[in-house]
């Protein structure tokens, strides 16, 4: 008796294993780039969570990739004429990319959450995220400053990318108001907000991974990094997005990277959110 129970019971989880997989493949949707003449076509996509995408080379003689360099990753292989490549997307977000050997041929793909799977997707974010080294957040010092635990010490991190209204007298805040034309008590008002949004994204004694060659600080000690969240969120571009800091132009980064600010910051402009719904004129003077 006991072993026709068993009997059942293996072949019920089987079974569900079966439907469960068909239904996910079911429901995931492929799509097609082609890569011809130096160009992604389409170079913008919007697809679904768990959908995937195939690039496929049509050129005659020349090799491509198709590389997420502002995730971290390293470049892939390279793939010839007919070969293609295939990834698929788990996590909801705007992902730029590039040919490696060609970087001015570009792409993005703008992945948004499927219907019913909010659990799943914050399952995968959380997963895919562990492969990361993780340090925990011991104060949010600004709008584009936290400071972490870094390997046993105290390190100050620079959201790479993008800058925020100092919200403290400093001599940042002078050199910002004579170049930018704005009264410091203004200044101080924006940098206030922009810190307190930040800290509703990321709290003291919550978790961070860092993205980036971590090797170099800048000339105010901090480490310039790419800080993704728990939720495997990059709130460089949260922060951008939600209208709260804007693109830094003043110093070199990745065009993958300089992509992805730049569409967020265009896309809050347009939909006036945060500092651009509360504060226009500001914005405007701040961000010329």
């Amino acid at each position: 008796m006991k072993k026709i129970l068993l009997t059942k019971l293996l072949l019920f989880i089987f079974l569900g294993t079966v439907f469960s997989s068909f239904f996910s493949t079911v429901n995931a949707a492929q799509h097609d780039i082609t890569i011809k003449k130096f160009k992604f076509t389409p170079a913008e996509i919007s697809i679904v969570v768990g959908d995937s995408i195939r690039w496929t080379n049509r050129e005659e003689r020349q090799y491509h990739s198709v590389w997420f360099e502002a995730l971290g990753e390293p470049e892939p292989d390279y793939f010839f004429p007919s070969e293609f490549f295939e990834r698929s997307f788990d996590t909801v977000g705007d992902f730029p990319y590039h040919c490696g050997p060609h970087p001015k041929m570009t792409g993005i793909v703008h992945v948004q959450k499927a219907v019913k799977d909010t659990q799943k997707n914050s399952r995968e974010k959380n997963s895919n995220n562990k492969s990361q080294p993780t340090y925990l957040v011991e104060s949010i010092e600004d709008g584009d400053t936290i400071v972490i635990n870094y390997n046993g010490k105290t390190q100050r991190v620079q959201l790479i990318g993008i800058d925020a209204p100092e919200d403290t007298q400093n001599p940042k805040l002078n050199l910002d108001s004579n170049r930018k034309g704005i009264k410091k008590s203004d200044l101080l008002e924006l940098g206030r907000l922009s810190t307190d949004y930040l800290k509703e994204l990321l709290a003291s004694g919550q978790k961070v991974s860092l993205l980036g060659s971590l090797t170099q600080k800048d000339k105010y000690n901090r480490l310039p990094a790419i800080v993704i969240n728990e939720k495997g969120e990059s709130l460089n571009q949260k922060m951008v997005e939600a209208g709260y800091a804007l693109l830094l132009t003043r110093f070199p980064i990745s065009d993958t990277l300089k992509m992805v600010l730049e569409t967020a910051q265009k896309k809050a402009k347009a939909e006036k959110k945060g500092l651009w719904k509360s504060h226009p004129e500001l914005m405007k003077q701040w961000s010329n």
